[in-house]
């Protein structure tokens, strides 16, 4: 009988593991190397099996074995044994792996990519950029390297280069789904809605169960108001999402269409699990001195996030807190980023810095306790907190929700947003402060208020107003909106103009309903004063569900409008609450649609009971906490030294409550 050479067992063993038999293709290169111990690519198959079957002991024991047979081992050899290594996160001898791989042959492409890629996982785009120049240069139809080094001039914020080699990945071959997925995230960023939302179509065609795809289409549905087939897709997400546990969306993107705050942390974790950084060495903290505070965030300009925070860093106690401000958005140049630059102590323009680099500026700087103002928002760099630059890590106001990360400590928030028994769906430990989470500055009303012509609005009638972002009106909520219209003749529904577009779409869903388009009237964005000031003239804010407002509603209590809202579970589903527990006026807090609804039509109806709400609110502004700016900062700089007592005692974060 003939007896089979290791190559043809090993060509079994590869067909085995093809049709599924893992256990038949195991016996099969054990066979091999009963008689050739010293087969290399034996011992690699078998890796390869542990690997495949998540056996972590048997992979390691294999692996050294690999990495001891691979001397004059071929470049393909190499690279499998660094895809091994990159498996179980070992990037640095991954790296070695693949180095070896093109030194031995230099004209590999595929090796030089994916020592591209391992370079950029440790954080080195210079050599990334250099290894995906040279394997474009030896193989220009290499779609993968074209989309790879798309992804890295996309990072640098060289969205022209991005764009003309995502486009070519996906010319060259037209089935790749991730360049259509990676394209349609820089559409998505150059507020290209349409265009990325049929190439994240593309994406989800070309490979099924692609969650992050099908996310980006329904975030730019959701944006351009396109609510055909929302239900579908929603249905589609939730699948993809079964199908692979390891999957990763935009916690921002589900936040919107979910108020499940299990389901939250769960894509949180999924999306901060991606990070997994060596931790920066830690430091010996020092009693009895200044507390170093260090800001993070994006948001220094004419931003939402920065009309709330107007007066925070200036406020500060210095005898107790120095206040440092690290800043990786872009300078406008408007007066609010240079009232904002000159409120800190140091303030540093940081945005040519990737997470790593900020890390360790941020451990350099020696900061005592690190304040994240963005969490999962647009171009967060949240996972700076994963290098552990600081010795305590909060993530604060931006960021309605958990991060779903062992490297953040504490979470600032109250007992509105997140209520006594809740903590369970946050990573973090959870720290309320005595009435709302969110800070509020008090404002000069710069302009005086308009006319309701020259705004747009009649004469006469009543004003719901809602001035949410797009992505946070779901059909449900317009179908209640369009039926209140129907109930409180000659009112009219005030809402932001993004675009054209989306003033059409909601014209078209409010015809669909049997309202006259007239009903609806379009704000068009102004400065922030201007906005106050016409603001005034709703009779009634109606909030969103199930992402609240959030500046948003402050700015219409700010400008005296009662607004109605309704909770759900989630953080995000509760922030409108407490803006209204911490301005006198909890009434305005519902719990289920019908009893919104109901509410609404009572409150457009009977105008004593407005005009007596309007009045509680005009003197609840200049009395209550919602806008007391100097008593959330007291109770913020007491959440602070309480986290830094226990540093300072070795005792690792718990929760509190602030009385």
């Amino acid at each position: 009988m003939t007896q089979l050479t290791p190559q043809a067992l090993l060509a079994i063993a590869h067909q085995r593991r093809q049709a599924g038999d893992l256990l038949a293709a195991e016996n099969f290169s054990n066979m091999v190397l009963e008689k050739h111990p010293d087969c290399r690519e034996a011992w690699l198959f078998k890796a390869q099996l542990a690997e495949l079957g998540g056996k972590a002991e048997e992979l390691a024991a294999a692996l050294a074995k690999v990495e001891r047979h691979s001397l004059g081992a071929s470049a393909a050899y190499l690279t499998d044994m660094g895809n091994l290594y990159r498996s179980q996160r070992q990037h640095a001898e991954a790296g070695k792996a693949y180095r070896r791989a093109v030194e031995t042959q230099p004209d590999y492409a595929q090796g030089w990519n994916n020592l591209g890629v391992n370079a950029h996982e440790r954080g080195d785009d210079a050599t990334a950029e250099a290894a995906y120049l040279q394997a474009m240069a030896l193989a220009p139809d290499l779609a993968l390297a074209h989309n790879n080094y798309a992804a890295l001039r996309h990072l640098a914020g060289d969205l022209n280069a991005a764009s003309q080699h995502y486009r070519l990945a996906i010319e060259l071959d037209p089935g790749y789904a991730v360049a259509w997925k990676n394209y349609g995230s820089i559409l998505q960023e150059q507020g290209r809605y349409a265009e990325a939302m049929r190439a994240y179509d593309q994406a989800a065609r070309h490979r099924l169960h692609y969650a992050d795809a099908i996310s980006g289409s329904l975030y730019m549905r959701l944006n351009l108001l396109e609510w055909d087939g929302l239900s579908q897709q929603l249905g589609s997400l939730s699948s993809a999402l079964q199908h692979d546990k390891t999957a990763r969306i935009s916690p921002f993107v589900h936040m919107a269409v979910d108020s499940n705050p299990a389901m939250q942390q769960q894509i949180s974790q999924r999306w901060a699990g991606h990070y997994t950084p060596q931790p920066l060495p830690g430091r010996a903290v020092t009693p009895g001195k200044r507390i170093r505070l260090g800001y993070v965030g994006a948001d220094f300009f004419a931003h939402a996030t920065s009309w709330l925070t107007a007066g925070l860093f200036a406020g500060h106690d210095r005898t107790r807190f120095e206040v440092w401000g690290y800043d990786y958005g872009l300078d406008d140049n408007s007066d609010v980023r240079g009232q904002i630059s000159n409120s800190f102590d140091h303030f540093a323009q940081v945005h040519a810095l990737d997470a790593e680099q900020l890390a360790q500026r941020l451990r350099d700087d020696e900061i005592d306790i690190l304040i994240d103002l963005k969490g999962w928002t647009r171009n967060s760099r949240s996972q700076v907190m994963a290098w552990r630059p600081a010795p305590v890590q909060v993530h604060y106001l931006a960021y309605p929700g958990t991060l779903g990360a062992n490297w953040c400590d504490y979470l600032i928030a109250d007992k509105q947003v997140i209520p006594p028994g809740a903590e369970q769906y946050y990573n973090e430990a959870v720290v309320r402060l005595p009435h709302c989470y969110q800070i509020n500055a008090r404002l000069a009303n710069a302009s005086p208020t308009p006319s309701r012509q020259s705004v747009g609005l009649p004469e006469a009638g009543f004003v719901f107003c809602c001035f949410n972002q797009h992505y946070k009106l779901l059909p449900a909520m317009f179908d209640l909106w369009m039926q209140l219209l129907q109930q409180v003749p000659g009112s009219v529904l005030w809402l932001l103009a993004t675009s054209p577009h989306n003033c059409e779409r909601l014209r078209q869903e409010a015809h669909k309903r049997g309202v006259a388009t007239d009903r609806l009237v379009f704000a068009p964005p102004l400065a922030q004063g201007e906005h106050l000031a016409r603001l005034a003239l709703a009779d009634l804010a109606l909030d969103t569900l199930p992402c609240n407002a959030h500046t948003t509603a402050s700015d219409a209590l700010w400008a005296g409008v009662p607004l109605l809202t309704c909770v759900a579970d989630s953080f995000a589903s509760r922030v409108a609450a407490s803006c209204l527990h911490a301005i006198g006026l909890p009434e305005l807090v519902t719990t289920s649609l019908p009893t919104y609804q109901a509410l609404a039509r009572q409150l457009a109806t009977e105008p004593a009971q407005l005009a007596a709400l309007r009045a509680r609110l005009a003197d609840n502004r200049s009395n209550w906490p919602l806008f007391d700016s100097q008593a959330s900062i007291a109770a913020l700089e007491r959440a602070y030294e309480a986290m830094w007592a226990r540093q300072l005692a070795g005792l690792p974060p718990a929760g509190f409550d602030l009385p």
